[in-house]
């Protein structure tokens, strides 16, 4: 597993990303924005103290 931080504009706070680093990784990234959109993926980052947000894209 791999985990991506991503700072926004759009989102307040840091976003961690949970992905797997094998694979379709490109289509991933590209994804990612509206990926991030989807709040049932979302769940507050409060095992991880450089976030605000963490998104389990490992199933993607």
């Amino acid at each position: 597993m791999l985990r991506l931080y991503i700072d926004s504009d759009e989102v307040s706070g840091v976003i961690a990303a949970d992905v797997r680093p094998g694979g379709a990784l490109t289509a991933l990234l590209a994804a990612l924005p509206s990926l991030l959109a989807e709040e049932w993926r979302t769940s507050d980052g409060v095992d991880d103290p450089h976030c605000r947000y963490l998104v389990d894209l490992t199933n993607w």
